[in-house]
């Protein structure tokens, strides 16, 4: 398994790494010079050599390491500063919306059946944790954490909006008013058509660590299935499957986690079939808004040289924290799955990764729930009421 470390986040960067790819060494890694800032580093992660492959189900502790973002524990600890923050905020926020719980009332995650998107903790017979004896504890600390936790509340997020600096409860009123207007758990019969063949769906969850019942839903990508129509729809379709992976970790997890990995299957695809740089731009502005520490890894698996070639274009437009969760899975079958195996279970690997799943996508099955489904144009009203994601 290897991870990419590139450059500085500039799209010029992204430019000139594209033309320079059309002439592109498939040596991973070559660089031709040690200054050369748009060349992304490519770092061992584990030495392979040392791995015991078996088929005991405690896994390498070196390998468990290198994956540990795919895991989330259950019950966060907090320090009494972080928790100060969090109450502090969330005063803020009430303060500056005032019908604060009404609204949020109506953007459950996943829907109306869903979790509450600002309190999403159910009574459990667990004991109750710090974060879930804060009000909106859980939601608060992802976007906190994401500021790095400011003493003042100060913060540059989000990136574009808050370019100057914002106070840190206009992220949360900006998710809100995205979440009113986009309304992510919604369909569209477009973004079905785009998603008929299974380009984005999500199944099964990650092993969890501890003996929690939480874990991140396993979300897979599969760039060859996509059905080229509409951008918009695409955007939606991709948005909508991260909102139900969200909504299916929480409900698993009592409100406690909400994560997501995920796996892009590579092989197969073809440039016709990539998203325009426009709205790849803005569906990752999208993540990075309004699901801020919701995703845990993402593994890439039969990535071409083409696939290479559009991975670092993507690369400098997110933040370094999402760009250190990226890694490329060895071609060898043994080593990929081993990793595989680890970061997402034995159980959920697909037969077309050499697995025992032999789930197969049913465009009508996964979206019966007719509820959740209005029409073309309501699905694009946002571009209109919401500006800044059109």
């Amino acid at each position: 398994m290897i991870q990419l470390t590139p450059s500085p986040d500039s799209v010029d960067c992204a430019c000139r790494f594209g033309w320079k790819m059309l002439g592109y060494s498939k040596e991973k890694g070559k660089r031709d010079s040690e200054n050369d800032l748009c060349t992304p580093k490519v770092i061992q992660v584990n030495d392979w050599n040392q791995l015991e492959v078996s088929t005991k189900s405690v896994a390498d502790p070196k390998l468990l390491e290198s994956l540990r973002v795919a895991f989330t524990a259950e019950r966060l600890k907090i320090s009494s500063t972080q928790k100060g923050l969090i109450m502090r905020l969330a005063q803020r926020l009430k303060q500056s919306v005032p019908d604060l719980e009404e609204r949020a009332s109506k953007v459950q995650w996943g829907g109306s059946m869903g979790h509450d998107w600002l309190q999403p903790s159910r009574p459990t017979s667990a004991e109750t944790t710090d974060l879930e004896a804060l009000e909106g504890g859980h939601l608060l600390y992802s976007y906190l954490r994401i500021m790095q936790w400011p003493d003042n509340l100060f913060a540059k997020f989000p990136f574009k909006l808050c370019a100057k600096g914002c106070q840190s409860e206009v992220a949360i009123a900006h998710t809100l008013e995205f979440r009113e207007k986009f309304m992510p758990w919604m369909i569209s019969p477009g973004a079905i058509a785009e998603n008929a063949k299974g380009m984005m769906y999500t199944r099964g969850f990650s092993p969890s660590q501890n003996n929690e019942n939480g874990s991140h839903a396993i979300v897979w990508i599969r760039p060859k299935n996509r059905v080229k129509t509409d951008e918009v729809a695409c955007t939606r379709a991709y948005v909508n499957t991260l909102e139900r992976a969200v909504a299916g970790s929480l409900q698993r997890s009592n409100g406690r986690v909400g994560k997501f990995n995920v796996i892009v299957d590579g092989s197969g695809f073809s440039w016709g079939l990539l998203p325009s740089l426009n709205h790849l731009k803005g569906f990752v502005r999208i993540l990075q808004d309004h699901y801020p520490d919701r995703l845990g890894i993402i593994l890439l698996s039969e990535l071409s040289s083409l696939g290479e070639f559009v991975l670092k274009m993507f690369l400098p437009l997110i933040t370094k924290e999402v760009r250190d969760k990226i890694h490329i899975l060895e071609r060898d079958p043994v080593k990929r799955n081993l990793v595989l195996e680890t970061a997402i279970g034995a159980e959920n690997i697909p037969t077309w990764l050499g697995g025992k799943d032999t789930f197969e996508f049913d465009v009508d099955k996964y979206y019966s729930d007719d509820q959740n489904i209005f029409s073309d144009e309501s699905a694009k009203m946002y571009l209109t009421t919401m500006p800044y994601h059109a």
